[in-house]
C-alpha cells in the first residue's frame, strides 16, 4: 500500500470534533464574517476615515457579535438547566412521595403489630425462627407448611371468607371459645355420627364454657325427616339440655311446603355475624368447611335457622328416662 493512501486512511481515522468544538468554531466564522463585513462597508462608506479607526469599529463589532452569541447560548443553556432542574424536582417529589407512603404503611403496620402483640404474634415469630434454624429437616418444612397454610387463612379472610376440604373441628372449636353473645346451630342427620366423637365432647365442653361463663345463649336445632326419627335423638337432647343449650327438633314432613323449601344443611351462627357451614357431598359425607362474615350470606342463615325455630311452635317434649 502506498504512503499517499497510509496517510489518507490516518486522516479519515481520526475523530471528529466535538460538538462543543464545533459550536465555538461557527461562532468565530460569524465573528469573523461580520467583522470582515464591517471592514468593507467602512471603506465603502466612509473612505477618508482613519485606516485605525476602521479596524477598531470592526473588532468592536465583531466582539459585539460574539459577545450576543454567547449570551444567546448561556441563556439556551439556563433554559435547558431550569428544564432539567424541573424534571429532577419531580423525580425527587415522587421519591419523597413514595417514601412517606411507605412511611405510612410501615407505621399502619408497625400499629397493627402492636395490636397483636397479646395476641401471640411476636411468640409465633420468635419461636418460628427458632424451628427452622434448629430443629430437624422435617420439622423445619413442617413448620414452613403451617406458617404458609396460616399466612393463607389470613389473606382468605381479609375477604371475609375462607373454607376448607373436609370437616374442621378446630374452626368449630376457636369459634366457640370466641363467641360472646350467641351460638345459633342446625344439626342434621349428616352429622349425626359427630356427636359420639372425640371432638363433639370438646365442642360441648367449649359451648358449656361459653354459657358458664360468658353467658352466651346456645341455641341448637336438629332436623330430622319424619317424626319417629325424634326418638334417635332423646339422650343427646337430653344431654345438651342439661348443659342448658335451648334444644328444639323440626320435623321436614310436618313443615308447609313453603317452609320446607331452602338450605337444610348443617351450620352454625356465631355471634350473628359469623356463619361456619359444612357442606356434604352425594355421599352424604362432609366433603368441606366454609367459614364466611359477609353481611347478606350471614343474614340470610339467620334468617333461614329463625324461620325453622319459629315453625316449631312449642319444642317437642324429651323423653322420660326408662
Amino acid at each position: 500500500m502506498s504512503s499517499a493512501s497510509q496517510v489518507t486512511q490516518t486522516q479519515g481515522a481520526q475523530p471528529t470534533g466535538s460538538p462543543d468544538s464545533s459550536r465555538l468554531f461557527q461562532k468565530l466564522m460569524i465573528t469573523v464574517v461580520v467583522g470582515g463585513v464591517v471592514y468593507v462597508l467602512t471603506n465603502v462608506l466612509k473612505p477618508e476615515q482613519n485606516e485605525v479607526w476602521k479596524l477598531v469599529l470592526s473588532v468592536l463589532v465583531s466582539g459585539a457579535v460574539l459577545i450576543v452569541q454567547y449570551m444567546f447560548t448561556f441563556a439556551q443553556q439556563l433554559t435547558d438547566l431550569k428544564a432539567d432542574l424541573a424534571r429532577h424536582n419531580n423525580e425527587m417529589r415522587e421519591v419523597i412521595d413514595k417514601s412517606f407512603a411507605r412511611i405510612s404503611e410501615a407505621t399502619e403496620l408497625f400499629s397493627e403489630v402492636e395490636v397483636l402483640r397479646k395476641d401471640g404474634v411476636p411468640q409465633l415469630a420468635s419461636s418460628a425462627t427458632k424451628v427452622v434454624a434448629m430443629a430437624p429437616e422435617i420439622m423445619r418444612t413442617f413448620a414452613r407448611g403451617e406458617i404458609s397454610r396460616l399466612a393463607a387463612l389470613m389473606d382468605d379472610l381479609t375477604d371475609r371468607s375462607a373454607d376448607c376440604p373436609g370437616e374442621n373441628n378446630d374452626w368449630l372449636l376457636g369459634l366457640t371459645k370466641c363467641a360472646q353473645q350467641t351460638i345459633d346451630a342446625i344439626s342434621t342427620s349428616v352429622d349425626r355420627d359427630f356427636w359420639s366423637s372425640e371432638p363433639a365432647g370438646r365442642y360441648l365442653l367449649a359451648q358449656r364454657d361459653a354459657i358458664e361463663l360468658r353467658g352466651v345463649k346456645v341455641r341448637r336445632l336438629f332436623i330430622v325427616e319424619k317424626r319417629e326419627d325424634i326418638d334417635d335423638l332423646t339422650q343427646l337432647r337430653r344431654e345438651q339440655e342439661e348443659l342448658d343449650i335451648d334444644v328444639r327438633v323440626v320435623v321436614l314432613s310436618d313443615l308447609s311446603p313453603n317452609i320446607r323449601r331452602g338450605t337444610t344443611n348443617d351450620f352454625i351462627i356465631f355471634d350473628g355475624t359469623m356463619c361456619y357451614e359444612v357442606d356434604p357431598d352425594p355421599y352424604h359425607v362432609n366433603a368441606r368447611t366454609t367459614l364466611n362474615s359477609r353481611e347478606q350470606h350471614v343474614n340470610e342463615r339467620i334468617q333461614r335457622f329463625n324461620k325453622l325455630w319459629d315453625a316449631v311452635q312449642t319444642p317437642v317434649p324429651s323423653a322420660d328416662p326408662e
